[in-house]
């Protein structure tokens, strides 16, 4: 155990540092354990007594001579004014056990809220450290593995935790029985001792297997959380590709492996509770024996001795169990510690100590390269441009250019690898990335959204908006008149299972999220992909109205020369690099490129 999840502690401060924020809770459940054994251990004992009372009919003169125990409980009783009686020892021993389940109680509860706390602890430092990681991790970490991780391993990892401090109180009770026992007759406990750890072997060797049998599992959560996420998205994929039975087969794969794990580990668990329990009977049947034919031991002590030996049956099978419980946990415990130290390793680094309220100037771009990590080749290459301020740019160029990429150097979703980017004459470095941010909105070509109300979506990036100003972010986005005709308004529920929005609809909605802001960068990512002509047309006339109320400076990246040729530049990026700068006639003569995809689109919409 201690070669498993203590050294597996030992490496993830986290997990320590964790521990910590908790510490007198542990103490006290500890404290509330030791309380409860003690309290068990003197309800037991106080057994003892109350049969030698019974077998004396109640001769306290006779039992004071035979054992100073008597003498200890008179004297104790005489103090708090009490008489010896059967009911009184009886009532005794009712209390005694009466506090261990108080004691239990109370460490229940604080077991409950430390394992709330941890859990809860733990889930939003995930969370968080995913956001304030860099986009290549964020890039290369699987949604659904996280998701899965975040979710049930984060539990298991704490639940393990929780057990050793758990065992840790279960040792103790133990030692305390067993010093009874030794108390009794050391030699028969002597025995007894020496038969439980030969017959131990065995559980030993599946608790060791436990820790494969635990990581097995994980792994097989992982990958049907993962098969499920990627399916579940792409339904019409599946259908209209006609291989519906190979991904059914797949998933009663992954589930009959799943199955097959959780068999395992649960056979584990049962083997050892068949071992233990009928070793410990058995035991406890040869002491009685050997008790009462050839040592001669008094009723009272061989009564006490068979009331904790029958008490350990559930302890020792608890202890077997427990330490199951974490070995398994080792396999969550070091896949969670992984993501975590690997995030830590990813986050973002805010080098900045400027910030900056609006964009007055001008972006500029000063032979800017970036490479993606482990590629040798560079993505953008010797990008030299600027975007004025207040004004509409456009970035357009062929699929892979690397338009994306380019304007993810803006907020600094990707760090520029040589050269320079400059927000009014300030090295992009300088400026603080919240203050970097706080300047841009974006809109995506394929909208996201989440399980939210029209009105909760466009208040997105500004949660404390007041109606009015989403109403007029609507207005702005051309999208308020259509969502008045709905029965619910701006209260209709979006994402999975609610209202169906047309494509153009979405971005309109999207649009809108993005102009509550107020920022004053507003970048349009393929705004006009999902639009028709007369839609684009609408929507070209929408821009310049934002153009002509927010004084915005205006970023569109799209693949439609038609939706971009009245900007006041235009700036062709074509394998990296670009390839021309200009107005949209001048493009016509300058960019080859250009000039044969307008060609191929005014064909397509004659």
């Amino acid at each position: 155990m201690r070669s498993n999840l203590l050294a597996t502690l030992k490496k993830w401060n986290f997990y320590r540092e964790l521990i910590s924020l908790r510490l007198r809770s542990i103490v006290i459940l500890l404290i509330m354990s030791l309380f409860a054994t003690f309290s068990e251990a003197l309800g037991l004992g106080i057994f003892y007594p109350i049969v030698e009372f019974i077998k004396a009919d109640g001769d306290i003169n006779t039992l004071v001579l035979d054992s100073d125990i008597w003498l200890t409980i008179v004297d104790l009783y005489s103090y708090i004014g009490f008489t010896v009686t059967l009911a009184s020892l009886l009532f005794l021993a009712f209390s005694l056990f009466l506090s261990r389940q108080l004691f239990l109680y109370v460490r229940a509860i604080y077991q409950i809220k430390l394992s709330s706390f941890l859990n809860r602890k733990l889930r939003n430092y995930m969370f968080d450290s995913y956001l304030l990681a860099d986009s290549d991790y964020q890039d290369s970490l699987p949604i659904g593995d996280f998701a899965e991780v975040i979710s049930r391993e984060t539990n298991n990892s704490t639940s393990g935790i929780l057990t050793l401090f758990s065992l840790i109180a279960d040792l103790v009770t133990l030692a305390v029985f067993l010093l009874i026992l030794v108390l009794i007759s050391w030699y028969m406990t002597i025995i007894a001792c020496v038969v439980l750890i030969i017959t131990s072997f065995a559980p030993k060797i599946w608790i060791q297997k436990s820790v494969q049998a635990g990581r097995n599992l994980v792994n097989s959560h992982i990958k049907l959380s993962s098969f499920l996420i990627d399916r579940l998205k792409s339904p019409r994929l599946v259908r209209l590709s006609g291989v519906e039975l190979a991904e059914s087969n797949e998933f009663s794969s992954i589930t009959e492996k799943l199955r097959e794990n959780m068999i395992f580990k649960a056979v584990l668990k049962n083997k050892t509770d068949m071992v233990m329990e009928p070793v410990v009977i058995f035991l406890s049947l040869i002491f009685l024996y050997f008790a009462v034919e050839t040592i001669g031991m008094s009723l009272g002590k061989v009564s006490l001795y068979m009331l904790v030996s029958i008490r350990l049956l559930p302890l020792v099978k608890s202890l077997m169990v427990k330490i199951q419980v974490i070995k398994s946990a080792v396999g969550s415990i070091e896949i969670v510690a992984k993501i975590i130290k690997d995030m830590s390793h990813s986050k973002e680094i805010d080098t900045g100590e400027i910030s900056i309220a609006s964009l007055n100037k001008s972006i500029k771009f000063d032979s800017v390269y970036f490479r993606y990590s482990g590629c040798k080749e560079y993505t953008l290459n010797n990008l030299v441009f600027e975007v004025p301020a207040n004004k509409m740019t456009a970035i357009v160029g062929p699929s892979g250019s690397g338009k994306s990429t380019l304007i993810d150097l803006l907020p600094r979703l990707r760090e520029v690898k040589k050269g320079s980017i400059f927000f009014d004459d300030i090295l992009i470095e300088d400026i603080r990335i919240n203050s970097l941010r706080d300047l841009i909105s974006y809109t995506y070509q394929s909208p996201q959204t989440f399980n939210v109300t029209i009105q909760q979506h466009i208040g997105y990036g500004k949660p404390d908006a007041a109606m009015d100003e989403i109403k007029h972010a609507a207005s702005l986005s051309g999208i308020a008149e259509f969502i008045e005709t709905l029965p619910l308004g701006y209260d209709t529920l979006l994402g999975e299972g609610a209202i169906r929005l047309s494509g153009g609809q979405l971005q309109r909605l999207d649009l809108a999220r993005a102009l509550i802001r107020k920022a004053s960068i507003l970048i349009l990512d393929e705004p006009t992909s999902n639009l028709d002509a007369n839609s684009e047309e609408e929507f070209h006339n929408t821009l310049e109205t934002i153009l002509d109320k927010t004084n915005a400076t205006i970023i569109i990246v799209s693949h439609k020369l038609k939706a971009v040729m009245n900007s006041e530049k235009i700036i062709v990026l074509n394998k990296g690099k670009i390839e021309a700068i200009g107005s949209h006639n001048e493009l016509l003569i300058l960019s080859d490129w250009y000039n044969k995809a307008w060609k191929i689109q005014t064909k397509q919409t004659v």
